[in-house]
């Protein structure tokens, strides 16, 4: 086997498919495909490191997803934007690179972004990393389009610089329309070292003029926002954003690494630069999610990605030279000012004939879903032969997702534990997503949420304690690569 690259090298994440043989990238993709930590229904990337999803948009009949993506190995370095779409989540296809690093203004990187869809039109925006010789970073807000063969266009800069407000951390577009007036949300970090979001405003979509912060009622702001996501439906404006820095934690809320948070509100006042949302509320309440986007496809469905991981952690995939995967697609319903997340039922067919579950119930696949009714107190657990296990349960007040016991433990210092308070307290339906290596689960009718990976070395049982329902083996997502290359 050849000689892996040393990233301890920080030169080295700067390094780009050119500068690598095909024979190199053909052993690192052998090594991904290999570990049996690979996800069989996520979309998880080809070797290297998966992060935030981007430009997420229903065009021509399909759902396209774009992802960062550095090739080389499991490191944030040089990130291009990777596109795969699917009309009905089972059969994808792979588009290969839609954004490659290397124009003036993205040399250092391709960063997250979105996308808007008008008529024929596919508008995409994305933040373009620039470092300087001395040093010194730029980030600039830049535009794209991509033609219906699926093929990206880089454009021109909408925003060079960050505004005098903003220090250099500044990115991650969203722009929206209302009647004949452009808006772009960009998030950042202040001169004074808070998270805040800007508005840009104009006429035409790629000529925008910066009209200052939007004003919020967030009382722990953070000293970062990236990763702002906006829509409207009916009478409410949604915002959803990454918060970076230390934040206000109890024992059940901003424990992860970094946490996303949502407000619901009225519609963003676009004059008044203001968005009255009262309560920001923490999104997911497991170990491994971050960056979530939204789009709405033709049925009028609001359907949520995120990213199922985070940049502080050294996850035991490393070493096989792939990181990260995207969230399993949520259709995602506001109720009384809050979000509630349900798996998109596209997923039911990549169901195979489902098993009563038994109390002791043997795995014939490490990728499945269970469907079950939970009573006010439960048990499931997950393990293998030797007695490493992953375990979610509840006391009928609160939900516990414990990782202590896993085959690989990593990331020890950010906790191994996560609770969160119970809303719905008699029996109901839970529903949880297993993929060899991440674990999704879904209570309180989608009120409570946890997303996290788990590592459980050939995971063979599922025992569980008053708990009643059906295991559905899962099938692979099928992929048919560079469809329309």
């Amino acid at each position: 086997m050849m000689q892996q690259i040393d990233f301890t090298n920080r030169q080295n994440r700067y390094l780009s498919l050119d500068d690598v043989s095909d024979q190199y990238l053909k052993m690192i993709e052998t090594m991904t495909k290999q570990d049996p930590y690979y996800p069989t229904y996520h979309v998880a990337p080809p070797h290297g490191l998966l992060n935030d999803p981007n430009g997420l948009s229903f065009y021509k009949g399909r759902h396209h997803i774009f992802y960062q993506w550095f090739p080389l190995g499991p490191v944030h370095g040089l990130k291009h934007w990777y596109h795969v779409s699917t009309k009905d989540f089972i059969h994808f296809d792979d588009h290969g690179v839609a954004l490659y690093p290397g124009t003036f203004y993205d040399s250092h990187g391709c960063f997250s972004g979105s996308s808007l869809i008008e008529g024929e039109d596919f508008h995409l925006f994305y933040t373009g990393n620039r470092v300087h010789k001395d040093g010194r970073v730029t980030q600039s807000q830049l535009y794209a389009s991509m033609d219906d063969t699926f093929q990206v266009k880089k454009g021109t800069s909408i925003a060079e610089e960050a505004p005098p407000d903003f220090t250099f951390n500044f990115r991650d577009p969203i722009v929206f329309k209302r009647e004949s007036m452009y808006f772009m949300l960009v998030g950042g970090e202040t001169i004074h070292q808070q998270g805040a979001l800007a508005l840009y405003s104009g006429p035409a979509i790629d000529d925008l003029t910066y009209q200052g912060i939007v004003e919020t009622n967030m009382e722990q702001p953070g000293l970062m926002w990236e990763c702002p996501n906006y829509f409207e439906e009916g009478d409410h404006g949604v915002v959803l954003f990454s918060p970076q820095g230390d934040l206000q934690k109890d024992r059940y809320s901003f424990n992860n690494v970094f946490s996303v948070v949502y407000a619901v509100g009225s519609h963003l006042d676009t004059k008044r630069l203001k968005f009255d949302g009262e309560v920001f509320v923490e999104l997911d309440k497991g170990f491994d999610f971050y960056a979530p986007q939204t789009y709405k496809d033709e049925e009028g469905r609001r359907i949520l990605i995120g990213w199922l991981g985070n940049s502080k952690s050294d996850y035991p995939t490393d070493a096989n030279m792939w990181a990260h995967m995207l969230t399993i697609p949520r259709e995602v319903i506001i109720s009384q000012n809050r979000l509630y997340q349900q798996p998109l039922r596209e997923l039911e067919g990549l169901r195979s004939d489902g098993e009563v579950l038994r109390k002791e119930h043997t795995l014939s696949s490490g990728a499945f879903e269970i469907e079950a009714v939970a009573g006010e107190t439960f048990t499931m657990t997950f393990a293998n032969e030797t007695g490493d296990s992953v375990t979610f349960s509840s006391d009928g007040t609160e939900y516990r997702l414990d990782r202590s016991n896993m085959t690989h433990l990593y990331a020890e210092r950010f906790g191994v534990e996560r609770f969160a308070l119970r809303k719905n307290k008699e029996s109901h339906t839970i529903r949880m997503f297993v993929d060899a290596s991440s674990i999704e689960i879904f209570c309180d009718d989608g009120g409570t949420v946890f997303t996290s990976r788990m590592f459980v070395e050939d995971l063979s049982t599922v025992t569980s304690e008053n708990m009643e329902g059906i295991l559905y083996d899962l099938r692979s997502i099928m992929t048919q690569e560079n469809a329309f290359s």
